[in-house]
């Protein structure tokens, strides 16, 4: 790993009493310049934009705007912060959401304080974490999820379900296009598809339908 100068973090979370022991564990480390705090999801985004943030450390269940859509606009508006998510929220299905959001490690609020910095000093060199406690919940679930799909899914291409997946999340063809690397005019035509193999009108419909298949 590569020395790292010291970081500004931002520290997102509803419970006061997290923050300040986070702020406690943190504040001597040679690698901690300097310590923000936001009580919710929209006080993160915009301290996030608008103060010199290197790393985010991102509670999930937050007031106003949660942190998957926090961590979507903040990767959106400044890429190059890195979001490390700390929560009691496990469960492999939470942890995929937060991942495909952005976050770049995920660690439990049981975790230790050597966890944390070793999570802070990974995705400072651009390297993914998450905890060993949960990591092999998360690869089985993906490796379910790819092995037995849900039924009424099972007609549908991969790549027609991972297209779903992104058009419930509110992306457009040309966003959807840039992060498949294909051509709009080749995601209008999934699109089309889709529709007609599942016999839909419209996207709210296909949005429906991939809740009540957990296509999402």
């Amino acid at each position: 790993m590569t020395p790292q100068a010291p970081l500004n973090l931002l520290i997102a979370d509803d419970h006061q009493l997290i923050i300040d022991g986070l702020i406690q564990i943190l504040k001597e480390e040679k690698l901690v310049a300097n310590i923000s705090s936001a009580i919710n999801g929209h006080e993160a985004v915009s301290k996030a934009m608008s103060e010199d943030i290197d790393c985010v450390i991102m509670d999930i269940n937050m007031p106003i705007l949660n942190g998957v859509d926090a961590t979507k606009l903040i990767k959106k508006g400044k890429p190059a912060i890195k979001v490390i998510v700390v929560s009691m929220l496990c469960d492999a299905s939470i942890v995929s959401k937060m991942l495909k959001a952005g976050a770049d490690a995920f660690v439990t609020k049981d975790t230790g304080k050597g966890e944390l910095l070793v999570a802070i000093s990974k995705v400072m060199n651009d390297e993914k974490y998450i905890s060993p406690a949960i990591s092999q919940n998360l690869f089985s679930h993906l490796n379910d999820r790819m092995i037995n799909p849900p039924a009424n899914s099972k007609h549908l291409t991969p790549r027609e379900i991972e297209i779903i997946r992104y058009i419930a999340e509110g992306h457009t063809n040309v966003e959807i296009a840039a992060n498949l690397f294909l051509s709009t005019s080749t995601v209008d035509t999934h699109r089309k598809n889709i529709l007609a193999k599942l016999q839909l009108k419209n996207t709210a419909a296909l949005v429906k339908y991939a809740a009540e298949h957990n296509l999402l």
